[in-house]
């Protein structure tokens, strides 16, 4: 497995090409913990690797989880026939639960057995 970096703002993208498998995720995984704080992209290029085994696919999610977790940012994977982009969705207001205690607790189970 080999890899280049590049950055370009907040993100970055990693070309990675060769052979990729789980025993690769470590060194592939202390490459983005050295990126500065700023970066929240990162852009994951496997355009290099051919084939996306199973064992790829792994490391992939394992690497990927792991930028979620810890940089809480966006990332965007590319493949020879595959591209996908996750990204932060603003979460809108919270909708408050009804109250079901006392009456409407009696008139929703009232209106169940009707």
């Amino acid at each position: 497995m080999q890899h280049q970096l590049e950055m370009v703002g907040e993100t970055a993208t990693l070309y990675v090409s060769g052979t990729l498998g789980v025993e690769h995720v470590d060194a592939l995984v202390r490459v983005c913990d050295a990126l500065p704080s700023p970066l929240r992209t990162l852009r994951l290029d496997l355009q290099g690797l051919g084939q996306l085994s199973a064992d790829a696919t792994s490391a992939v999610r394992l690497l990927l989880r792991h930028w979620r977790d810890v940089r809480h940012g966006d990332f965007r994977l590319s493949t020879t026939y595959m591209l996908a982009t996750l990204r932060e969705v603003p979460t809108s207001a919270v909708v408050s639960t009804p109250d079901w205690r006392g009456a409407a607790l009696n008139d929703a189970l009232a209106a169940t057995y009707l």
